[in-house]
């Protein structure tokens, strides 16, 4: 069976593997291997913040100032998203127009004026050349009202480093080795044409925004009739049920009324029926005895009359015994 591959083929795809590897671990190194990059890019001429200044006043240039730390979850995903090479590329080649610093953990600078709206990080701030704030080069697509100098996309920073210096430029400041910024026509056009764009997104999403504004008040203003209605129903349903409770009582504490009425009237009935009884009773024992006693008393007439009966018989039976014997004589 023949091979798919010839030992040249074998040969070449190892070799462009080996030279795949070798770039990206050359860019790699160029990321990591300065000090003063912390992870945004070896290829930037990063300066230390207490030279900042200096530096600035000596090459007349704003500061690009950027405060992050180790531990930020934010400030990790930032950095990763810096390593794209589009995004590494556009940044370089404005980078060369500022004097760049990022800080780490404790090399942030305590003063109040770099937290101008918090503490929070990462933070991207641009300074004058004297290390004053230019505190209205913001987020414009800040995702948080409250932190306008967050950033989380390469594109929004570029984007503020433009404005920067199209400020700058307008303003009459020298900004590459106290020349005027130089700025090739075509990309001037494409800035033009960039910053255009920029105009009429923003314009298409605050009518956008407007129209879910007028449409979330549209449903916010159905959802309230739909609550008004709901409960102008369910005051009527309560109302009705207390109509019906009130009446309900009513009926039920009539009954309660009628049924201890009729059991009073029961009541009073039994009592009588008991009365009667018992008279009755009474009026029967008394005969009973009323018998008994003149049933004794006949009995005792009865025996009485036979007493006497006997004793005038002994009477007469004596009488006449001393009858005869009178005759016998």
């Amino acid at each position: 069976m023949r091979s798919l591959f010839s030992p040249t083929s074998i040969a070449s795809v190892v070799l462009f593997i080996h030279t795949i590897d070798a770039t990206t671990f050359e860019k790699v190194q160029e990321i990591y291997s300065n000090p003063l990059s912390h992870g945004f890019g070896e290829d930037i001429d990063w300066v230390p913040w207490e030279n900042a200044v200096e530096k600035a006043l000596d090459t007349n240039k704003p500061i690009f100032l950027l405060i992050h730390k180790t531990w930020c979850h934010a400030c990790k995903a930032l950095k990763k998203t810096f390593q794209q090479s589009n995004a590494r590329k556009a940044f370089k080649k404005l980078s060369e127009y500022f004097v760049m610093v990022n800080t780490e953990d404790d090399e942030e600078p305590f003063e109040d004026e770099y937290r101008p709206d918090g503490k929070y990080i990462p933070r991207l701030l641009f300074l004058d050349k004297n290390g004053d704030l230019l505190e209205q080069f913001k987020n414009k697509k800040a995702e948080y009202k409250n932190y306008a100098y967050y950033y989380s996309s390469p594109a929004d920073i570029l984007n503020s480093m433009k404005d920067v210096l199209r400020f700058l430029r307008d303003r009459g400041a020298r900004i590459e080795k106290g020349d005027k910024l130089k700025v090739p026509p075509h990309k001037l056009k494409e800035l033009e044409e960039e910053k255009a764009k920029n105009a009429q997104k923003e314009e298409e999403k605050k009518k956008q925004k407007e129209s879910d504004m007028k449409g979330e008040k549209d449903k916010d203003e159905k959802r309230d009739e739909k609550k008004q209605d709901k409960k102008t129903d369910e005051e009527k349903k309560s109302e009705q049920k207390k109509v019906e409770k009130s009446k309900q009582g009513e009926k039920d504490q009539k009954t309660r009324d009628e049924k201890n009425m009729q059991e009073k009237k029961d009541e009073k009935n039994k009592m009588r029926k008991v009365s009667k009884k018992r008279k009755k009773k009474r009026g029967k024992m008394r005969k009973t005895r009323q018998e008994k006693k003149e049933q004794k008393k006949k009995e005792e007439k009865n025996k009485q009359e036979k007493k006497n009966e006997k004793e005038n018989k002994m009477k007469d039976d004596k009488k006449s015994k001393k009858a005869d014997k009178k005759v016998e004589l």
